[in-house]
């Protein structure tokens, strides 16, 4: 018996003034996305042009991140189960990874931000920044660990802000891109939410979203899709 992916749905939610929209990100056995049954507070199945732009923006992050989800270089994924932690330990199988060069992508159920600290070949720990979860509503995150089959593309690696950056870090691409309408999907390593500005051809401008002092490092790390 020969066993064949023929689609895969991800449901995801994002909010904008207060109110909340839930869609669906479908990949079909080609590895093509689309979005499909956008849920807003009054209405079902509204196109995309009567959305919030941030909203527009949270769907094709989600496109993305779902394209890294079910690509070849995901090597372990699970679920984790908040029932009022701070953090959680994750095992890895070993001899799954042979370094500690590896993402964790997370898929919780609303926009609380995770992110990894004490990452090794064998486990890391999953953080968020208050309880998340309680006994009576357990809270569970997917995660997924990536590895790069690229990672001295000019199209993917991270950046290390420190205190002398102003909260600005410029990424310039080794040979300019045709275009300046790409995406770029952002990894921070902690509760701060970096963004993208002044792209161009030749590349683009991260901005932390965050102060840091004194000997405080921060890494982003970022992939490129044009």
């Amino acid at each position: 018996m020969a066993l064949t992916r023929i689609q895969s749905e991800f449901t995801f939610s994002s909010s904008s003034g207060g109110l909340s929209y839930t869609f669906e990100v479908v990949v079909d056995a080609q590895g093509l996305t689309t979005v499909r049954n956008i849920q807003t507070p009054t209405s079902s199945g509204c196109s995309s042009s009567s959305l919030p732009q941030s909203v527009v923006t949270d769907m094709c992050l989600a496109q993305d991140m779902v394209a890294l989800l079910v690509d070849e270089t995901e090597v372990d994924s699970g679920t984790l189960v908040f029932t009022g932690q701070t953090e959680l330990p994750v095992s890895i199988t070993p001899g799954t990874l042979n370094n500690t060069d590896y993402r964790v992508l997370y898929s919780p159920p609303d926009s609380t931000i995770f992110y990894t600290e004490n990452k090794t070949t064998t486990s890391f720990d999953a953080v968020v920044g208050t309880a998340y979860g309680s006994v009576g509503d357990p809270k569970s995150v997917d995660y997924s660990v990536l590895v790069s089959t690229a990672a001295s593309s000019a199209t993917s690696g991270s950046v290390t802000f420190v205190a002398a950056d102003a909260g600005s870090k410029e990424v310039l691409f080794s040979s300019a891109f045709s275009t300046d309408s790409y995406r770029v999907l952002l990894s921070p390593d902690g509760f701060f939410v970096p963004r993208v500005v002044n792209k161009t051809t030749l590349g683009f401008t991260i901005e932390l979203g965050h102060t840091l002092v004194g000997a405080q490092t921060a890494v982003v790390g970022f992939d490129v899709f044009v």
